[in-house]
């Protein structure tokens, strides 16, 4: 396969609560600025991958979401393939496209992730999560999920208890972590929450399940972003383009193979192994974290942090940005928002801004060679249903 396939343009919209905006109008916005930032028109555009996860249980829209929201962007005519895999629905559109350009069937593609989440009936709004897991044997939850909260809050609040048991971490930790992605999103002008927040601000605000507060979880977003892969020969010399060195995706493990790594860990392990470098070979990451203890687990199953290693992380502030491994400053999900089928390339939105030295008040000093970016996706049989784990590059 080729491995001279790049990222030439990226873009997206705000995220944030938008009740009044479409799915198409958000779309625009995201590939407008993509295609501007790749310095190329719609016509040049071969095939489209579409991210979406929740359209048809929030606006109805179940069926070629892709086509229905290219249209009227002049996206018509080439081929375009609608992907759902929960949260890690954009990073799989990526992984996708990157795999149409390696394989040398098309040039240049686009991968597009919009997610309409947020709707006034707040109960169909939060139901629609359950579908993220297997409806059938799904995990359990407490009152009112589903009602007034996701229910995978339950289950991320399920994962903190056993940080704190099996890992040593505290909650005055998590509440750090989330802290750290608030005062990120503050500088970055597409994130949902730009208020920033202290740790004790973040250990006060609201309980939704406990030990988690409102704080320690990503917020329902509705928002868009785009990435335009190709291998064109002038594309893949431009010096703004950033190479993809390996892009992965795998799932839940059978059940019979208890001690199997997980989606997290193989695509990990797989996707340092394409690229022929290690988590330590990496200036920064951004990594899936609905909520502080996603993000934890995260560090340990991409490969950065050691296990039973995350408290001191925390305390001596390697992920933060003047850290050794600065971590989703972004704002990650916590921060940024949480829009889902858009997350996954929001993240490599970021990462390319960092790589590119382009990231204005969030630029890190020396983050300009190697990145690893990681999102996952639904719940199976509690584990993880998919991960997606891309390497990004500049030489």
């Amino acid at each position: 396969m080729n491995g001279s396939v790049v990222v030439s343009g990226v873009g997206m919209s705000p995220f944030g609560k938008f009740l009044d905006t479409s799915m198409k109008d958000l779309a625009r916005v995201a590939v407008d600025a993509a295609l501007a930032d790749a310095q190329i028109g719609v016509g040049d555009v071969q095939a489209m991958f579409f991210a979406n996860a929740l359209a048809g249980l929030i606006t109805g829209q179940e069926c070629i979401r892709g086509e229905v929201v290219g249209y009227p962007l002049g996206l018509a005519g080439i081929p375009i393939h609608n992907v759902e895999n929960a949260c890690a629905s954009g990073g799989n559109a990526l992984h996708l496209a990157w795999m149409a350009v390696a394989s040398g069937m098309y040039d240049t593609v686009l991968a597009l992730g919009v997610e309409k989440a947020n709707h006034p009936d707040r109960q169909r709004m939060f139901s629609a999560y359950s579908a993220g897991a297997d409806v059938e044997e799904a995990f359990r939850t407490g009152d009112g999920a589903g009602v007034d909260r996701s229910p995978f809050v339950d289950r991320q609040a399920a994962l903190a208890a056993a940080l704190f048991d099996e890992r040593g971490v505290t909650l005055a930790g998590l509440a750090r972590v989330a802290s750290r992605s608030l005062n990120s999103a503050r500088l970055n002008p597409y994130a949902h929450r730009r208020f920033g927040a202290t740790p004790e601000e973040v250990l006060a605000a609201r309980t939704v399940v406990a030990p988690l507060t409102v704080l320690m979880s990503s917020p329902v977003s509705d928002g868009a972003a785009a990435v335009v892969v190709t291998s064109r020969p002038e594309a893949v010399a431009a010096h703004r383009s950033v190479r993809i060195l390996a892009s992965q995706l795998r799932t839940r493990p059978p059940k019979d193979q208890p001690d199997a790594p997980n989606a997290v860990q193989a695509a990990s392990r797989a996707a340092f192994e394409q690229a022929g470098l290690g988590p330590r070979d990496m200036d920064f990451a951004e990594v899936h974290d609905a909520s502080v203890a996603y993000e934890l687990m995260a560090w340990t199953d991409v490969g950065l942090c050691a296990d039973g290693e995350e408290q001191r992380w925390i305390d001596d502030g390697v992920t933060d940005a003047g850290g050794p491994m600065p971590v989703n400053r972004s704002g990650g999900l916590v921060g940024r928002g949480h829009a889902l089928g858009a997350s996954g390339l929001a993240q490599v939105h970021d990462a390319v801004a960092q790589l590119r030295g382009e990231a204005g008040p969030l630029q890190l000093t020396g983050a300009n060679r190697r990145a690893v970016v990681q999102i996952g996706g639904g719940v199976v049989d509690w584990l993880t249903a998919a991960s997606t784990v891309h390497v990004l590059g500049r030489d």
